[in-house]
């Protein structure tokens, strides 16, 4: 499911990511980045990911700026909390840093970047993904790695985020 972010949607992307980066540097929030990239622009990717997934099941995303150390991205209207992650490759996976506990995030979802389009993969519960036989190290250390074929597909209307 692709959504295309407008000029606008994307400005503010990158504005919140350069705020959240200085915010989380000075207040000492130790960046846990699982890939060789700036830091503002995985925190640019992510945040544009998490407004696409917003825009596509119409609901509001967080545009504060604040420390951050994990936790939800979003809530659906079912009370699910869900995280948002980003990735530039088309084949990419969805990873989850290894010490995140289980109960922190209810579904994961994974979102591919390319400039102001996002392809919402899809999404796994989080029982499902933090597993031990998803632990696997792709260069930058351990984590829970989540393959595509593995995530239910996005549909409109997404029960799992809309309640419908």
């Amino acid at each position: 499911m692709i959504i295309h972010m407008t000029p606008s949607e994307s400005a503010i992307a990158h504005m919140l990511a350069v705020m959240r980066n200085t915010t989380a540097r000075q207040n000492g929030v130790k960046d846990k980045q699982m890939g060789n990239q700036d830091p503002i622009e995985i925190d640019r990717d992510g945040i544009i990911a998490e407004m696409a997934f917003c825009k596509a099941f119409n609901l509001y995303p967080d545009l504060s700026v604040y420390p951050r150390k994990g936790g939800a991205d979003l809530f659906g209207r079912t009370k699910k909390k869900i995280d948002v992650k980003a990735t530039r490759y088309k084949t990419g996976r969805l990873v989850i840093h290894i010490d995140k506990p289980v109960d922190e995030v209810d579904i994961y979802a994974l979102a591919v970047v390319d400039g102001d389009n996002v392809d919402l993969i899809g999404y796994i519960e989080s029982e499902k993904a933090i597993r031990e036989q998803h632990i696997r190290n792709l260069g930058h250390g351990n984590g829970y790695v989540i393959d595509q074929d593995q995530l239910i597909k996005f549909k409109p209307n997404e029960t799992i985020v809309t309640g419908k």
